[in-house]
């Protein structure tokens, strides 16, 4: 157990607006309020979010999962301090959406969001400097206070004798011919000696001393994806349903088309489509989508 006391304390209310992305807003907003260590709690609204789980088996995070299309922010919790020099965090989420089975709920370490609201309050600790520690017993990053780390379960080098003990040199008698005491030349060659055999078993004291270093873990990274492409006006979209339409008003979650076949106007969501990559047709240049039932 590690408790760590925090006697002054600033609560920060960020509010970050619609695009904004998690985490990078959070920690430019961090930045500029010299906000390095505290506890944060959230409320609001996402477009589109990603989550992770740690296994305790293997001591990994699994893959990502995305949560496509809006949801609601039940509960949002997490930490900031400091990793490498840099302001870190660490946030799990508690997601809440609407799906075609009815509503369900998703939780885990939130890796990525885009915002659609999102309000926050920060209690910032500026008399407790928080750094993360790898813990060596569960493989997790975790907190601790930047002067002292959390313990780490790896074997303790062995102790090394004062260099004193080890430095000192063999004594020998003085002859017995020399009556008069030893003059200031006479007397450097052993203290030369003495230096020498100390300087080797200071540094090997050192260099034994030194604490190991401890593998990172890895943290969940969000997969790079290509740039993401939805139906605009004037573009051409084959509907599972609706056959080929056109686009005639888009608001980047709900469009309206109007079928080729009979010029009926249709409205759709977005969010319940799977949105296959685009192609460009040679002859005219418009883009052309298929919109496919989300399983």
């Amino acid at each position: 157990m590690n408790v760590l006391e925090a006697r002054r304390a600033r609560h920060l209310i960020i509010r970050l607006d619609r695009g904004e992305e998690l985490p990078a807003a959070l920690v430019r907003a961090l930045d500029e309020a010299e906000a390095r260590a505290g506890w944060i709690e959230g409320t609001g609204s996402l477009e589109k979010a990603e989550v992770a789980l740690f296994d305790q088996a293997s001591r990994t995070y699994a893959k990502t999962r995305v949560l496509e299309g809006p949801c609601d922010v039940v509960a949002l919790s997490g930490s900031v301090a400091l990793q490498q020099g840099e302001t870190s965090l660490r946030l799990s989420a508690t997601l809440a959406r609407e799906s075609g089975v009815g509503l369900q709920l998703a939780a885990g370490e939130l890796v990525w969001a885009r915002v659609y609201g999102l309000e926050l309050r920060v209690t910032a600790f500026d008399d407790l400097p928080l750094v993360r520690a790898f813990d060596d017993r569960t493989g997790l990053m975790q907190l601790a206070a930047q002067s002292t780390g959390i313990p780490a379960t790896v074997s303790e080098p062995p102790r090394m004798p004062p260099p004193a003990q080890a430095a000192e040199p063999t004594r020998t008698a003085p002859p017995a011919q020399a009556a008069e005491p030893p003059r200031a030349m006479a007397a450097e060659p052993p203290r030369a000696a003495a230096a020498s055999v100390a300087e080797p078993a200071r540094a090997a004291a050192t260099s034994v001393m030194e604490p190991a270093v401890l593998p990172v873990p890895h943290r969940p990274v969000r997969p790079r994806q290509e740039e993401e492409s939805y139906p605009e006006v004037g573009d051409s979209v084959t509907h599972f349903h609706f056959g080929e339409c056109t686009v005639i008003s888009s608001d980047g979650e709900r469009i309206r088309l109007r079928q080729e076949r009979d010029g009926r106007v249709r409205e759709v969501s977005l969010t319940m489509l799977r949105i296959e990559p685009h192609t460009v047709d040679p002859a005219t240049g418009r883009k052309q989508f298929r919109l496919a039932r989300k399983n």
